[in-house]
């Protein structure tokens, strides 16, 4: 339409040789304005033809005759019609910006909800853990036994709840130093005297510290450790006992 500046067209013209789809983008869009521009062509007054064809006449008069084609029907683009067809143009890349802007805002609130909904579940879970870790305190059949260090580790505790109708076992942890790299806590019952293996002693799960966990079940048992051992397998004898309780 005439308003763009020489640079921006060499622009263009380099896009059109390199890249058949702008060519095909640029054609459909001179198309579009070409039918627009038929769609609201202004015919001249009738008065316009007969002057330019005095004109002509006497023009012909002082020169050769030369065969000269009068066209029918003048049409021209008009300021405003091309004022309206940059503003259309205006319009879209507009139209374009905002439903960019609607979409990455969408984006960002969808994120957030999934943020949100994990956290809810990770809420629900902590809150159904800890409603059952207070069953299992509150139990009238729980008798509670404490753990007590030993005299080289003097900062360790735990403390284990005997039911007494079903004899199973749980601890809680949550007092024990944290275990060292490539280390874990094994849990024993003394029987008869001897240790027996209670299983392996989980003081985080999740990321979350772990406030009671169910044992191996034990019959009867005199008292009950707990020791620190090389991670792996389950150990058939207590190497370094941290904590031990009677019942």
């Amino acid at each position: 339409m005439g308003i763009a500046s020489l640079e921006e067209i060499r622009e263009v013209e380099l896009s059109v040789a390199s890249n058949p789809e702008v060519a095909a983008e640029l054609e459909a869009i001179s198309a579009a304005l070409e039918n627009y521009a038929q769609a609201h062509a202004i015919t001249p007054a009738s008065s316009v033809k007969d002057k330019l064809l005095g004109a002509l006449q006497v023009t012909a008069a002082s020169a050769s005759p030369v065969p000269v084609q009068v066209p029918a029907k003048l049409r021209s683009i008009s300021p405003y019609n091309k004022f309206a067809a940059a503003a259309g143009i205006v319009l879209l890349l507009g139209s374009l910006a905002l439903n960019y802007t609607f979409y990455n805002r969408y984006k960002s609130a969808s994120s957030d909800l999934a943020a949100a909904k994990t956290e809810l579940q990770q809420q629900k879970e902590l809150a159904a853990a800890m409603h059952e870790d207070m069953g299992v305190m509150a139990d009238k059949n729980a008798m509670p036994v404490s753990l007590k260090a030993m005299p080289d580790v003097p900062d360790a505790a735990a403390r284990i709840y005997w039911m007494q109708n079903t004899h199973e076992v749980y601890i809680d942890p949550s007092n024990l130093p944290k275990a060292p790299q490539g280390m874990q806590y094994q849990f024993w019952a003394i029987v008869d005297g001897k240790p027996v293996n209670g299983g392996i002693i989980k003081t985080l799960e999740d990321g979350r510290t772990v406030h009671v966990q169910k044992m191996t079940s034990f019959g009867r048992a005199e008292a009950f450790a707990v020791s620190l051992e090389p991670a792996g397998p389950e150990k058939p004898v207590p190497t370094h006992v941290y904590v031990m309780g009677k019942m």
